[in-house]
C-alpha cells in the first residue's frame, strides 16, 4: 500500500509541475516546426508559406498554391532515436476562391521503462556498505523494468483559406507593366490531445495502470500579402518579389484540461509571428530566396533562412533558428519534392525528412 501511495504522489507531483510551467512549455511539441524545407530555412517560413506545410506556418498560404492538391509527409527521430516526430497534411481547392487543408502532428516516446523502488540504488547507502555487504549491491533483476509508459501528443488541424487578387485592369492605372499583388487569408481550428499511459508491477501481487490525458481546442489566424514585382510602385524592373506574412497562433490562449481527479488546466500562450520573404532570379539566373521571421514566444526569437537553386531540380538551404544553425537540401523529382534538414542542437542534432507530392 505504501508503494501505491508513493507512486500516486509522484504522478500528482508530475501533473502539478506541468501546471506550474504551463505558460512556457504547454503544447511544446507544436513549437518544433514541420517540413524539412522550412526547417532547413531556420523556421523562417511565415512570409513564404507556399506549399502544404502552410497549414502549420501560416494558414493563409494554402490559398496561394496553384496546384489542385498537395500532400506532405515528414518524419524525424528526436533525442537520439528515443522519440519520434511526424506530420501529415493534405490541401486542396474546394472552390476557386476557397482552399481546404487537414493536418496531423504527432510527437511521442514509446516504451519508457518504469523502475520502482530498488533498495540498492538508495543514495544513503555508503560505498563501504556496498563493498562489504552483497545485499546492498545492484542485482541483475534491478535492471529489469517493472513496466512501461507511453507519451503521445497529437494535434489535428482543419485549415480554411481564401485568396483575393487585385484586378489587372485596376492595377494598370499605375502606368507600369506589372503583376498585381494578392492577399491571402486563413484560419486554423485545431484539437490537441495529450496522453500519458502505461502499466507496471509494484511487486508480485500489485500492478498499477496509469492513464492520464488532456485535450483542448485552439485557433490560429494568418494573413499573407504577395507583391510579385516592384515595377508599378517604384518603377524597378526584374528586381524580384516580396511577401509579408502574419500568423497569430493560439488566439486568446488554448486551454488544455487534464482528466485527473483534481482537474488541472494549462494554457498555451498566444504567439504572434511576422515574416518577410524576398525572391529574385538575378543571381546567375537561379532562384534565390531570403526569408526572415520574428516570433513573440520565448521572449522573442528571430529566424533567418536562405535558399538557392544550384541546378533546376536541386536547392541548397541555410538558416539560423534563434542562433542555432540549420542546413538542408531539396530535390524536385517530377511531381515529388524530397527535402532534408539538419538542426544543430546543444547536445544532439536532429534530422528531418519530408516528401511533398503535387497532384
Amino acid at each position: 500500500m505504501l508503494k501505491i501511495i508513493q507512486t500516486a504522489t509522484l504522478i500528482c507531483a508530475f501533473l502539478i509541475n506541468i501546471s506550474a510551467i504551463a505558460e512556457n512549455y504547454t503544447g511544446d511539441f507544436l513549437t518544433n516546426g514541420i517540413g524539412a524545407r522550412s526547417l532547413g530555412l531556420g523556421g523562417a517560413y511565415v512570409g513564404l508559406a507556399d506549399d502544404a506545410t502552410a497549414t502549420y506556418w501560416n494558414p493563409a498560404g494554402i490559398a496561394g498554391v496553384e496546384n489542385n492538391y498537395q500532400v506532405c509527409m515528414m518524419h524525424a527521430a528526436r533525442r537520439s532515436g528515443l522519440g519520434a516526430f511526424n506530420y501529415v497534411s493534405g490541401i486542396g481547392k474546394v472552390f476557386p476562391a476557397l482552399s481546404l487543408g487537414v493536418s496531423w502532428i504527432r510527437a511521442g516516446i514509446d516504451d519508457i521503462p518504469i523502475y520502482y523502488e530498488v533498495p540498492a540504488f538508495d543514495p544513503s547507502i555508503s560505498a563501504d556498505q556496498r563493498k562489504n555487504n552483497s545485499k546492498f549491491r545492484p542485482r541483475e533483476s534491478d535492471f529489469t523494468p517493472s513496466g512501461y509508459l507511453n507519451d503521445s501528443e497529437n494535434a489535428f488541424v482543419l485549415t480554411l483559406a481564401s485568396r483575393v487578387a487585385v484586378s489587372q485592369s485596376w492595377w494598370d492605372n499605375f502606368g507600369k507593366d506589372s503583376m498585381p499583388p494578392e492577399f491571402l487569408f486563413g484560419l486554423n481550428a485545431k484539437g490537441i490531445f495529450q496522453n500519458f499511459s502505461g502499466q507496471g508491477d509494484l511487486d508480485e501481487n500489485t500492478s498499477v495502470f496509469t492513464n492520464y490525458g488532456s485535450s483542448g481546442l485552439g485557433f490560429d489566424a494568418g494573413i499573407l500579402m504577395r507583391l510579385p514585382d516592384f515595377n508599378a510602385l517604384f518603377g524597378l524592373e526584374n528586381i524580384g518579389a516580396l511577401a509579408v506574412g502574419i500568423n497569430y497562433q493560439d488566439i486568446s490562449k488554448t486551454t488544455l484540461t487534464w482528466n485527473t481527479t483534481t482537474t488541472f488546466k494549462e494554457s498555451i500562450p498566444a504567439n504572434f509571428n511576422i515574416g518577410l520573404a524576398f525572391s529574385t532570379q538575378r543571381i546567375f539566373n537561379r532562384n534565390l530566396i531570403v526569408t526572415y521571421q520574428w516570433q513573440e514566444r520565448y521572449s522573442g526569437q528571430s529566424h533567418l533562412g536562405i535558399e538557392y537553386d544550384i541546378t533546376s531540380p536541386m536547392s541548397l538551404r541555410l538558416g539560423f533558428r534563434d542562433s542555432r544553425l540549420t542546413t538542408g537540401i531539396g530535390i524536385q523529382l517530377n511531381k515529388f519534392r524530397l527535402d532534408y534538414a539538419l538542426l544543430v542542437g546543444d547536445l544532439i542534432n536532429t534530422h528531418f525528412l519530408s516528401v511533398l507530392w503535387t497532384i
